[in-house]
């Protein structure tokens, strides 16, 4: 999601957007496909939910992946819904550290680390590498 202030000319936004997009598209792996979603505004909204574990079995991190990996896509399913957008909750992140010592010690360079999580999951983000 890319968030531009109030009073952005949504057109040029979007063209601007589109442009980067083309731009890296050469770089991303050859699974990778992306994609400017439908031209529309949070204003647009038309309905809001909150998911509420009132039985305090659920920390927010399991709110928000029956959000991000059920719900989301049994509603995007239906006919007319444009988009799901997820807010709040806490995201569940994996980092991997590396101990230098261990990784020599195993004849690996943190090349091969990364290209083995690389391969591992297409799905992934990332941050620093030190």
């Amino acid at each position: 999601y890319i968030l531009f202030e109030d009073g952005t000319d949504l057109y040029w936004a979007r063209s601007r957007v589109l442009e980067y997009m083309n731009q890296v598209q050469g770089r991303l792996p050859a699974t990778a496909k992306s994609a400017l979603g439908p031209d529309a505004t949070g204003v647009g909204w038309i309905y809001q939910y909150a998911l509420v574990d009132r039985t305090g079995k659920n920390d927010l991190a399991q709110l928000r992946a029956l959000q991000d990996w059920f719900l989301k896509f049994e509603l995007k399913s239906l006919p007319n819904v444009a988009e799901v957008a997820s807010v709040g909750g806490m995201v569940k992140q994996y980092q991997v550290v590396i101990e230098p010592i261990k990784l020599a010690a195993q004849g690996l360079t943190q090349a091969q680390v990364r290209d083995a999580l690389m391969g591992a999951n297409q799905e992934t983000g990332g941050a620093v590498l030190e």
